[in-house]
């Protein structure tokens, strides 16, 4: 990854620190469902920088694997935020872990 790519990765990640933040802080279900649509923003980002970053030499299981459970991370995000969907927050939750889980073993390789 270049240097441009880390640092809007980095200033995306302290945006969302700062919303997470302020949701915590000010308990408003505006700011709290903006920080719902965040984690949603951020698992997509992650899975473009780990499908644009994969090199020929890292197995494409294990990237599209990452990528996939990422992208459903963020769509079960979405998900949850309607009403009768909240149980998708924890899908969300369990495909992130994955996807990240998945991110540490491609670069382990």
């Amino acid at each position: 990854m270049d240097s441009r790519s880390r640092t809007i990765l980095r200033s995306v990640l302290i945006g969302y620190i700062a919303l997470i933040a302020a949701s915590i802080l000010l308990d408003n279900p505006v700011v709290t469902t903006a920080a719902d649509l965040g984690f949603a923003a951020i698992a997509g980002v992650f899975a473009y920088v780990i499908y644009t970053g994969a090199s020929a030499s890292d197995d494409r299981r294990v990237v599209l694997g990452a990528v996939g459970a990422l992208v459903g991370a963020a769509i079960a995000q979405v998900l949850a935020l309607l009403p009768g969907f909240a149980t998708f927050e924890t899908a969300s939750t369990v495909l992130f872990i994955l996807g990240f889980l998945g991110y540490f073993v491609i670069r382990r390789g």
